[in-house]
Parts: structure tokens; sequence; C-alpha cells
């Protein structure tokens, strides 16, 4: 429904999360990330289903943390240095988060309508196939360097994983764009629908659901469940271990103060955000 900041259907054995926020180009705060961990949740636990595909509206997929994040503003100065306020607000969400998103027992599936960055770089690596609108407009950024952050999501292993070392060091270490033509040339984009014209996310994210509705058709579904087990059993230590070492480097920059004076250099344009 509009107005939602995300969207939750279960339909034709599939369940459709949807980032609602066009108008910040879908970008969320730390109660919206909390809420998508929810909902994934929910997700892995309705009967029936197959699929969950995570989609978006607008033109972005998502632009990563709200820097706006009223929480935030209104927190006062000893919180924000504090180990309590960011044990509750960064390292508990972060963890429950990435360990839905790598831990789902459903075929989870991204409709990239358009470019991905921060946190969310890190869960879109965790899903098991991904179709992009046009890789021409969609790229990856991790631009936690240029936050004072390091990474979330666990895009250190994840991105290692799907891209190669040289590229995740690109992503990673410089904080560069890696462009979707690229993502498609290493095998992280599945399928590109550039040569469609689509007149609205809506029809592509609709032309997504009818082409993965066709693509487990007349298969069995528990070895479609058990074979992704399988799979996933050769990254869960990489994973596993990553998100730990993540949020504890995270912590120490939050109570440090790092990222949120870079945050304040950004609001009053003294530096250049990397989108």
């Amino acid at each position: 429904m509009e107005g939602e900041d995300i969207l939750y259907e279960v339909r034709d054995r599939m369940t459709i999360i949807t980032l609602n926020r066009p108008e910040v180009l879908n970008a969320l705060n730390g109660d919206q990330y909390l809420l998508l961990a929810k909902l994934m949740e929910r997700a892995n636990q309705e009967e029936d289903t197959v699929v969950t595909l995570l989609q978006s509206t607008g033109r972005a997929f998502s632009a990563g943390a709200n820097f706006a994040d009223k929480g935030l503003a209104n927190a006062s100065t000893e919180e924000l240095f504090s180990h309590e306020y960011w044990l509750n607000r960064f390292v508990s969400r972060n963890v429950f988060l990435a360990d839905l998103f790598h831990n789902h027992d459903k075929v989870l599936i991204a409709a990239l309508n358009g470019p991905v960055v921060g946190l969310t770089t890190g869960l879109i690596s965790l899903c098991d196939l991904i179709y992009a609108k046009d890789e021409k407009e969609t790229f990856l950024l991790a631009p936690f360097a240029n936050l004072g952050l390091v990474a979330e999501g666990a895009s250190s292993a994840s991105l290692f994983l799907r891209l190669g070392w040289s590229v995740a060091s690109e992503a990673l270490l410089f904080s560069r764009k890696i462009p979707g033509e690229r993502l498609t040339q290493l095998g992280f984009i599945n399928k590109s629908y550039h040569d469609e014209k689509f007149a609205s996310t809506e029809e592509f994210n609709a032309r997504v659901q009818k082409d993965v509705l066709t693509q487990f058709e007349d298969l069995h579904e528990q070895s479609i469940f058990q074979n992704k087990q399988l799979l996933k059993a050769n990254r869960d230590q990489l994973i596993n271990s990553s998100i730990t070492r993540e949020v504890i480097k995270g912590l120490n920059k939050w109570t440090e103060g790092i990222p949120q004076g870079k945050f304040a250099q950004l609001m009053q344009k003294d530096i250049k955000h990397k989108l």
C-alpha cells in the first residue's frame, strides 16, 4: 500500500518484499532496516512458498542508510558515543539482518531497478539470483571508507566470494562503484533486461515475477531447498565469521565518533558522498 515503507505480499507461492521509499531512493533508517529483517523472517516461515523476491520502487534499489535518521538527531552526545547505544542500534540489528539473509531457506531473489548502496550491497550479495532492469543504470557502491566505517552485511566476505579479490578490493578499500556491465561479466547479475523497454519500475517488477514463476515450475521443491543448503554450506564459515568481525570493528568506529564526524561533514558539504 502507498505510504508504507516496506510492502509485503504473498502471491503465487512467492513472497514479495518491496522497498517503498522512492522519494529518498529507498534509503532506510535503522528502524526500517529492522522492519526489513522482521519481514525476511516472516517470509522464511511462510508455508507453501518457494521464493522470496526482494524488489523496489522508483529509480534506485536502495541508497543505503538514510543520513536524516531522526533517531541519530534526537540522541544526546553522551548516547552517541556509548557502547550501549550502538550495541542496541547497530550491532544487534546488523547481525540479525545479515544472518536472516544468509540463512534464508527459500530461494532468495533480488530485482534491481537501479543502484545498490551501503549495507544493502552486502545483503543483495547474499541473494541466490539477481536480475537487473538495465545493467547500464545499475551499480554497487560500498562507501564505508568514505563514511569512516567498515564493511557491513557480510560484504567483506560476500563481495570477495562473488566478485573476486581484486574487484572486492576496489569496492571496499577505495569505495569505487562497480558498474552493472562488470557485474554481469563477473556473473553477479544473472540476467539484465536492458534490451526491453519498461514504462515503469512496476512493469519491470511484474516481468521478473512472471519469469521467476516459470523457473521452479515442475521442479521438486525439496530438491530446490536441499540444493540451496548444499551450496550455502560452502560459504557458511566465511559469512558467519565476517558478520561478527564486521560489527565489532564497526562498533569501535561508532564509539570513537568517526562516522558521526563524517556524516556532519557530508551534511555541511565539506566532503563529497561517493554516490
